[in-house]
């Protein structure tokens, strides 16, 4: 790896992603910051300029949109930073009207921002990572993907996907410098868990940022955040159907 770390954070004017601009910012990564809202994103560089002497580029895209290139996107990100060290995809999108029987709309809006773009940009940073021999890229998948329910059949689905795309690409980098995890959320406080009834403790975003950055730096392929979401998913696989059917969470 080079000596300076260079970041790429999807999603980095709020939540997950703007905790962890704000931290790669601190330690002294050279960050570029993406975000749909650019007045966001203006007021997070000068943040970071003014309280850590940072160097945060950002730039404002939408990866729902159709227009969107992630190939031509990915080398914009090389020509302001050079070679890319580390890549955050902490991005995804909810909707109250996901249930397991909805329409193909909803399905494919879900599909495209949860799954299809982030294997998108995955593909086009590895080409990179590939080309100069070492990188790092995180995907923060769902605890809603070891554990669908009916209230949540596309998003849980789409995350799964990515999941699977994730092994795949960590299958095809083992034993090289390029590394592939998955970092697994369960409840954080941001807009996508706003207003939801929870009987498990809700963690701050800056918490999760914390913890995939610590995350980052091992050779831990994927990792629940809080920790204690990996035993109950494990129970969650192996509870017999006649008992599962009956859970409301």
């Amino acid at each position: 790896m080079s000596a300076r770390r260079s970041s790429i954070v999807f999603g980095g004017s709020s939540g997950v992603g703007r905790a962890l601009v704000e931290l790669l910012a601190a330690r002294g990564d050279r960050v570029l910051a993406t975000s749909r809202d650019l007045r966001d994103l203006e007021a997070l560089q000068r943040d970071c300029v003014v309280r850590f002497g940072a160097e945060v580029n950002i730039e404002a895209i939408d990866v729902s949109s159709s227009d969107f290139d992630p190939t031509a996107f990915v080398e914009r990100c090389i020509q302001k930073l050079g070679h890319i060290t580390h890549v955050f995809l902490p991005v995804g999108a909810i909707s109250s009207e996901d249930k397991a029987i909805v329409n193909d709309e909803l399905i494919a809006d879900l599909a495209l921002v949860n799954y299809t773009r982030p294997a998108q940009l995955l593909s086009a940073f590895c080409k990179h990572f590939e080309k100069n021999g070492d990188g790092h890229a995180m995907i923060f998948s769902s605890i809603a993907a070891a554990a669908p329910r009916s209230n949540n059949a596309a998003y849980a689905s789409a995350k799964a996907a990515l999941e699977f795309y994730c092994r795949a690409l960590q299958h095809h980098f083992s034993g090289s410098a390029v590394s592939i995890q998955i970092c697994v959320l369960g409840y954080v406080d941001t807009s996508m868990s706003f207003g939801l009834k929870l009987r498990l403790p809700i963690a701050t975003p800056t918490a999760a940022a914390r913890y995939a950055i610590r995350m980052s730096e091992t050779n831990a392929r994927l990792a629940y955040f809080p920790r204690f979401w990996s035993p109950i998913t494990a129970i969650l696989n192996i509870l017999p159907w006649s008992i599962y059917k009956r859970l409301r969470f």
